[in-house]
């Protein structure tokens, strides 16, 4: 994953679209781990709070879910892959 820092495009939008593109492509699917905070942080070098919002805000459109204490995981709702592609295309 690439994060562009002289994009116009704030950083975890540019975050939640990547995850969105690895959900698309089938690199990510249905029930699959994200990294946690501090990793996706560590790896994109950007700061904890910025992969929070983008996993906060992919949260609230239903694009992953959070179980306490285990991590961040994909939904694996069909209706929403299709959705994703649709906005994609």
């Amino acid at each position: 994953m690439d994060i562009n820092f002289s994009n116009q495009m704030p950083i975890y939008v540019q975050i939640m679209n990547l995850i969105k593109l690895d959900i698309v492509t089938k690199k990510l699917r249905g029930g699959d781990k994200l990294l946690s905070v501090r990793e996706m942080s560590e790896n994109l070098k950007v700061n904890p709070n910025t992969i929070q919002r983008a996993y906060q805000e992919l949260e609230r459109e239903g694009i992953t879910y959070t179980q306490r204490g285990m991590g961040t995981f994909v939904n694996d709702d069909n209706d929403m892959i299709r959705r994703l592609k649709n906005e994609m295309a």
